[in-house]
């Protein structure tokens, strides 16, 4: 059994040894989009919502 945990640790760290980190930069960038993108969806569902509550408190 710790022969198994040990190989298996063994061989995470060498495949995380292989795998190509992103820089700085595209880490940075990548932030800033996700960020634009939660911004521009929490503006459109603020719209979508305020537009349908007075579209229903008109109804009733």
């Amino acid at each position: 059994m710790l022969t198994r945990l040990l190989n298996y640790l063994r061989n995470s760290r060498a495949e995380l040894g292989r795998v190509t980190w992103p820089t700085r930069a595209e880490v940075i960038q990548s932030t800033q989009a996700v960020l634009v993108f939660v911004l521009i969806t929490g503006l459109f569902l603020l719209v979508a919502d305020t537009t349908l509550g007075n579209l229903i408190g008109l109804l009733t």
